[in-house]
């Protein structure tokens, strides 16, 4: 979890496994509630990992595994039930359905009584709002998760919270602000290891250095935005930070480095749409049309 959570997916993933299988032979000799406990909360973990990596195909099928975790010890969905709607809003934010990772994460919302938990589907659900041009929900969103002006207590929402107020201010074109906003952000990340999140505010201020025309500062944060997407490995960082580089190089007439990045590019993008495509196949991809919690699908 301390692996995920600092940003390295590869070595979250690989420990995960490890654990998953030791709970799976822990419980052919005595199926304890508390290891179905453990199961799903790793299970949560890896799901994150999976959708920051751009594994969309195993993340859905890990939430329906996560599910049926709950179906067999209806207990936990109480405790569990609204991680799940909110791994379902970041699923379908991923799948680019936003329309239904809005649902997800309002349903999340409502069923969730930790405050951290109510804080980060709000991040989360702001971008939503952000992407979708729901100004008004956006700014009711916004004001309930200032951290200038809310408490959060965890460092890593702080932080995220900065970060959504530098992409709020990036979108209406107020550079200066989505900078101070986003310098935040890094001085916080750098503090506590939070690797993904210093990966995303590098990549966004190469992007607004770009926007105003400044190709010196926007290589001097693109390039370690790229060094470290890859070191997590964060393939929407990777895609995103690799068009400005083919745009950079492209301005500083580097034909080489323009044409390598312009290949960088493609092969991520074609990666995170074949993995689109298998996804969208799969029958768990289904569980992205329910309306209500799925308590009430899973228990009826």
């Amino acid at each position: 979890m301390h692996s995920m959570q600092a940003g390295y997916m590869d070595k979250a993933h690989k420990y995960t496994d490890k654990a998953l299988l030791q709970i799976e032979k822990l419980k052919i000799i005595d199926s304890h509630p508390i290891l179905a406990a453990f199961q799903l909360m790793l299970l949560e973990h890896i799901i994150m990992c999976r959708l920051v990596m751009g594994q969309k195909s195993a993340a859905i099928q890990e939430i329906s595994q996560a599910c049926q975790v709950c179906t067999q010890n209806p207990r936990l969905f109480s405790t569990h039930g609204s991680q799940l709607h909110t791994l379902l809003g970041l699923y379908a934010m991923s799948m680019n359905c936003m329309e239904r990772a809005e649902v997800q994460f309002n349903t999340a919302l409502r069923s969730t009584s930790s405050t951290e938990l109510w804080q980060f589907i709000s991040f989360n659900l702001a971008i939503v709002y952000l992407r979708t041009g729901k100004q008004q929900d956006l700014a009711t969103i916004l004001e309930r998760i200032d951290p200038e002006r809310t408490q959060i207590a965890s460092h890593s929402l702080r932080a995220a919270g900065y970060y959504v107020r530098g992409l709020h201010a990036f979108f209406q074109a107020r550079y200066n602000e989505a900078k101070r906003y986003l310098r935040e952000t890094l001085k916080m990340t750098n503090l506590e290891d939070l690797n993904r999140l210093t990966a995303c505010s590098l990549v966004l201020l190469g992007h607004i250095f770009l926007s105003v025309g400044n190709t010196t500062e926007s290589m001097n944060m693109v390039s370690p935005a790229m060094q470290l997407a890859s070191k997590i490995p964060d393939l929407h960082v990777q895609l995103w930070a690799s068009a400005l580089l083919r745009d950079l190089y492209q301005m500083l007439r580097d034909p080489i480095r323009e044409a390598e990045s312009y290949q960088m590019h493609n092969d991520f993008s074609q990666q995170l749409l074949e993995d689109h495509y298998q996804s969208s196949q799969q029958p768990e991809h289904n569980l992205l049309q329910v309306n209500t919690y799925l308590h009430n699908i899973l228990f009826i």
